[in-house]
Parts: structure tokens; C-alpha cells; sequence
């Protein structure tokens, strides 16, 4: 499970109210049913965080510390695409030999796919699959292991049918208005672009922020403001995943060599594209370092490495890694933070970005 060993990829998610006492005896309520029952139909529910057959929740298996480690399973009998189209052309053949015939007509062709899945089905060995989630109960925070909206969905919707409410995904948009009391309304799209008109600036809240970052951290040589949690050093780097409304190449990646300083990026820039995505690098003055893959337009979190850690046991090495979860995004909110207080004052917009159009216009390329 990603919360235990190796790569984080992830959303973070606000809990409105705190879980219930009886969380654990809800989420066993609701759990997995044994796979001898899946048939035709996928089946969800929950399993302990520990593996996928584990229908067991409890204290034991589902409680880390200070954190519930739970994962939403989803068990399905798939027939391997491969096996059914020799399977139904096996049966056409033995079908057309029979008919003294050399072609098969359409409805007989879909009787027998359906016969054939039919019979296959129950013989295949269901196929599991998990999103896996911890929930921060100090921080009233949640971090779900769910990248798309299809089965952010599934998640949210069961997690409020066996809890009661709803967790709360924080985007740009949610973060903007119910964190920090700025409406997203209020912070204009930014022009770096020394060619284009201001009038025609445009991209989402979460990829100005994230081309803000950029720029930011260039200016700052890389250096951030002094935070409680330390003194951290950022850099942007490759891949750079460009974006822009209209005509013309609406996406680019950037990957090879160093995306940051190369022609193309400039000529991104330049066009009015905005960072959509990139790989983000954090490092804490004692030696430690974060790097992370960013979708600004969902904050959607990819690939977080955190710091090795120095625990051994199984419940300390949770606590530790969730330690340096917690204090990466605590990082990064804040300096989204930062971003939404430094422009919503119109006369702020304006000399940011006669500073902008002059750090893309002497990029020179490099």
C-alpha cells in the first residue's frame, strides 16, 4: 500500500465534521464480501490497509498510532480479452463446419460471445483492485489514493454511505475559498506573456498558481520564507506539461534535458501556455527531500518521495512517512496561501506582471 512503502500518489481531502467514535465498527459493517461471492458484477468495500483480503477492521488491523489506514477494494472476474476471442472463434468455426457454411451471421455471433462469457465467467479467479486511504484525525485531514473523477466518486460516495458526511477534495477552489477565505473569483488569470495583452490571460486557478511557483521560486533563487516546520529550499523541474485555450497546440510536455531553461519552455510562455503540470523538489535544511509531480488543476499529487526515515517497526515507519506527508502539504498550501494573498489587490496583478513579462522575455532561450 502506497502509505506504507515506496511512491505516494494522492488527493488530500478535508473532513467537515470528525470521524465518529464507531468509525471502524461502520467501515467493518461495510466490508468486502468474501470473493466465493463475486459473480457477474464488480463488488466493493472495505479491507484493512494492511493487504486486500484482509475483511478483518479493527483496532489491530486498521488503526497506525494516530491514523486509520483502510482501503476501498474493488473485486471483479474479468475473461482476458485474448481467451474469449479464441474461445468465440473456436465455437464460430465448429458453428460454420456445422452449417456447411463460410460466414456467420451477426446475431449468431453475439449468442455465442454471450453463451461462451456465460460459461467462462464463473471460472476465472476474480481480480482485485484498491484505493487506499489514511485519515489524519488531529488535522481533520484525509489522503485518498484516487486520481481519477470516476473513482473519486465511488470513493466519496461509500465513504458518506458508511460514515454519514462526505469528504471534501481540495482543489484550487475549495482550498481558495474554505481554507483560506479568498474566492477564486477574486484572483485574476496572470499575463507573463510579453506579447500578448492582458486582457488575454487566461488558465485555471491551480496553473497560474503552479507558473507562479516558478517564477517565484527563480526570483527567490530557490530559497522559501522561514516556516515553523524549518527553512526549505524549492525547485520546479521537468517534466513541464504546458497548457493554453484556443487555437493552435493546446498541450505540450517538455521532458528531456532541463525543461526548465530550454528554448521551448520560453516559446511556451511567450504564447500565454501555463503550467499544468510539473515535478515539484522540497528540501528541509536538515538534509531531507520531498519531489512530487503536481496536477494543478485538481492538486492531484503523483509520485511523492519523502524522506528516508530512521524507524524499523511496521507502525512507526506509518507514523514516520505520514509525518512527512503532512508537513509537505502544510508547505505547499502555504504557499498557495501566499499566492492567493499577494494577488488579490489589482494594483499587485499589475506589477507582477510587468515583472513576469520581464523574467520570460530574458530567458534568452538559455
Amino acid at each position: 500500500m502506497p502509505f506504507e512503502r515506496g511512491t505516494m500518489t494522492f488527493r488530500v481531502c478535508h473532513l467537515p465534521q470528525p470521524l465518529p467514535a464507531d468509525a471502524l465498527e461502520r467501515f467493518a459493517a461495510a466490508a468486502a464480501p468474501p470473493l466465493e461471492s463475486v459473480k457477474d458484477e464488480p463488488q466493493w468495500g472495505w479491507v484493512s490497509g494492511r493487504h486486500l483480503l484482509e475483511r478483518r477492521i479493527d483496532e489491530e488491523t486498521a488503526r497506525l498510532g494516530g491514523y486509520i489506514h483502510l482501503c476501498l477494494r474493488k473485486a471483479e472476474r474479468r475473461i482476458p480479452p485474448a481467451l474469449l476471442r479464441a474461445e468465440c472463434r473456436l465455437a464460430e468455426l465448429a458453428q460454420m463446419a456445422a452449417n456447411n457454411s463460410d460466414r456467420i451471421g451477426r446475431k449468431e455471433r453475439k449468442s455465442i460471445k454471450e453463451e461462451i462469457t456465460e460459461r467462462l465467467l464463473p471460472q476465472m479467479p476474480p481480480q482485485l483492485s484498491g484505493v487506499p486511504f489514511a485519515v489524519d484525525a488531529a488535522d481533520n485531514v484525509l489522503y485518498v489514493a484516487a486520481t481519477s473523477q470516476g473513482v473519486l466518486d465511488t470513493f466519496l460516495g461509500l465513504f458518506c454511505k458508511a460514515i454519514g458526511f462526505e469528504p471534501v477534495p481540495l482543489t484550487p477552489e475549495v482550498v481558495a475559498g474554505e481554507m483560506f477565505s479568498v474566492s477564486p473569483d477574486a484572483v485574476p488569470p496572470l499575463n507573463f506573456s510579453p506579447e500578448l495583452p492582458d486582457s488575454q490571460a487566461s488558465g485555471t486557478l491551480g496553473q497560474n498558481f503552479l507558473t507562479w511557483l516558478w517564477f517565484y521560486q527563480e526570483e527567490r533563487q530557490g530559497v522559501l520564507p522561514q516556516t515553523k516546520l524549518g527553512e526549505f529550499s524549492l525547485l520546479v523541474d521537468g517534466p513541464l506539461t504546458f497548457v493554453a485555450e484556443g487555437p493552435g497546440a493546446y498541450e505540450s510536455t517538455l521532458r528531456k534535458g532541463i525543461p526548465t531553461i530550454s528554448a521551448e519552455a520560453k516559446a511556451a510562455l511567450t504564447v500565454g501556455k501555463k503550467l499544468r503540470q510539473a515535478k515539484l523538489v522540497l528540501a528541509r535544511d536538515r538534509g531531507e527531500e520531498w519531489s512530487v509531480t503536481v496536477d494543478a488543476d485538481q492538486f492531484v499529487f503523483r509520485g511523492l518521495k519523502v524522506p528516508e526515515g530512521e524507524a524499523m517497526d511496521p507502525g512507526s515507519i506509518f507514523e514516520e512517512r505520514m509525518g512527512h506527508l503532512y508537513t509537505f502539504q502544510k508547505v505547499f498550501f502555504a504557499l498557495f496561501q501566499r499566492f492567493l494573498q499577494e494577488f488579490r489587490e489589482p494594483e499587485k496583478v499589475r506589477a507582477f506582471q510587468e515583472k513576469a513579462k520581464h523574467w520570460v522575455r530574458e530567458r534568452d532561450g538559455k
